[in-house]
């Protein structure tokens, strides 16, 4: 076919129909003519003045270049450009040999070619045609082809946020951790996690520096990093959502669960520990807030106990006071009169049933009357009846 023998032709041709640009006429014309058109519609943005005819979907010429993907790549990214509709899964076409020639480009060393292909990915996933590639579906295509920055867009915009600490905590760069501290402002599990790999991060630091002396860079980023902790606990101090408890178990490197690890041995928990001096503002601050906490429930333990005192002398004094006053009164009067309860229960129970009999008769000859009412054709006769009997009052 012409897409197998002239490809760079036959594609120049394919998105000229696709922007509507092409011309008979043009054929006519020299084979140079023709590759030079072809090369500037590539190449070059097209001009909608320029339009002869309906522009055709492109997804008819896509299956023609499934043999030769760099030009496939390259129809696809001018038609994009030119804002030509493309089906969701010719954008994520798209977004895979585009991140496929940047993994070629990286290994060769092509710089150019990786930091335009860069750049095309990352417009891929955040232009306004994004949401159709599908974020699960675009988020599988950047890990399989390593795109660390396409990870972290995505995990942002998932709201992933295990995943966006752990892909901070593995850069690592002083831009990783303000993100980590940024999302820590909120929520204390995330705070804790946060402060854990931070734990981690100087660890590994620490031990790369005793394996390979790197000087005062590897010095200072460990500083920088024991700077971000500090900041972390000042953080873990306005919020006080984390206790102080756990706190130290996380700097003492048995992790950021809510207990500790029983299965944390001694010369791994001493290998991931911060030095006492990052912590010492906030322990000071803590122990500084327990020292008053524990004064003031002192003065009000003080405070409850003489009022108990004084209220159990006042129960004296007015004990004493009733036992002295005489009694004038007759042996007679003290002794109050027997009531029998059960007797008076069963006489309530009584007048209680009786009461509602004369109730229920009563509104029985309430119906009655009604209904002689409704069927009587002299209603005098019937009221008359009713008042003899003393329903009508």
């Amino acid at each position: 076919s012409l897409a197998r023998l002239l490809p760079r032709e036959t594609a120049g041709l394919a998105v000229s129909l696709c922007l509507g640009t092409f011309s008979p006429r043009k054929l006519s014309e020299s084979s140079a003519t023709i590759m030079a058109d072809a090369k500037k519609f590539l190449e070059h943005p097209n001009n909608h003045e320029d339009q002869a005819h309906e522009p055709y979907p492109v997804h008819i010429f896509a299956s023609c270049f499934m043999e030769n993907p760099k030009m496939l790549r390259l129809i696809l990214t001018h038609c994009n450009r030119n804002k030509c509709p493309l089906t969701p899964s010719l954008r994520r076409t798209l977004l895979e040999l585009t991140l496929a020639e940047w993994n070629q480009a990286k290994r060769t060393g092509d710089t150019e070619a990786e930091k335009l292909r860069r750049k095309e990915a990352i417009a891929s996933l955040t232009d306004s045609h994004c949401r159709e590639i599908g974020d699960y579906d675009a988020l599988v295509i950047v890990q399989l082809a390593g795109f660390e920055e396409g990870e972290l867009l995505l995990y942002e915009r998932l709201q992933m946020g295990p995943m966006l600490l752990s892909r901070y905590a593995k850069d690592g760069t002083e831009k990783a951790r303000r993100q980590m501290l940024a999302m820590a402002q909120s929520d204390g599990d995330v705070l804790a996690d946060v402060l854990g790999y931070f734990v981690n991060m100087v660890a590994e630091r620490l031990a790369d520096a005793e394996d390979v002396d790197d000087g005062e860079e590897s010095d200072d980023e460990v500083n920088d990093i024991l700077e971000d902790i500090s900041e972390c606990l000042a953080l873990a101090r306005r919020q006080n959502i984390l206790p102080p408890v756990r706190i130290a178990r996380i700097l003492a490197g048995e992790g950021t669960g809510q207990f500790s690890s029983a299965g944390v041995n001694g010369g791994q928990s001493q290998a991931r520990t911060v030095p006492l001096s990052v912590a010492l503002d906030y322990v000071g601050d803590i122990l500084d807030e327990s020292r008053k906490e524990i004064s003031r429930l002192k003065v009000e333990v003080e405070e409850y106990n003489q009022l108990c005192n004084s209220m159990e002398a006042e129960i004296e004094s007015l004990l004493k006071a009733s036992q002295a006053v005489p009694s004038h009164k007759e042996p007679s009067e003290d002794v109050s009169p027997r009531i029998n309860i059960e007797e008076m229960y069963a006489k309530v129970r009584l007048a209680l049933d009786e009461g509602d009999k004369e109730d229920n008769k009563a509104e029985l000859s309430r119906e009655a009357f009604w209904r002689e009412m409704d069927q009587s054709e002299d209603s005098f006769q019937t009221i008359a009846r009713f008042f003899a009997k003393g329903v009508i009052q």
